[in-house]
């Protein structure tokens, strides 16, 4: 799941550690400008994993990952859904 990282979005700014050889392969990744957006795509990523991964039911999963995951309109996801058959 990709999300697009707006100043429009309800943000909350944070301050985190991390290794330097780390954040030296996050740069080399996202790029200066992109280490937000970077840094919010792997973590949605890995809280969406670990709330699916709790649940042993993959309907309960299911309908876990529809409670947290960002609410899209039909057309959001038909856009989508055509960019991803390009």
């Amino acid at each position: 799941m990709k999300m697009i990282h707006t100043l429009g979005m309800n943000t909350q700014r944070i301050t985190i550690s991390m290794p330097n050889y780390l954040y030296e392969q996050l740069l080399a990744l996202a790029g200066k400008g992109n280490v937000s957006g970077f840094v919010t795509e792997a973590t949605e990523a890995k809280i969406l994993n670990k709330a699916v991964a709790a649940k042993n039911d993959p309907v309960d999963a299911f309908f876990a990952l529809r409670k947290i995951a960002p609410r899209r309109t039909n057309k959001q996801i038909l856009e989508a859904i055509r960019k991803g058959r390009e």
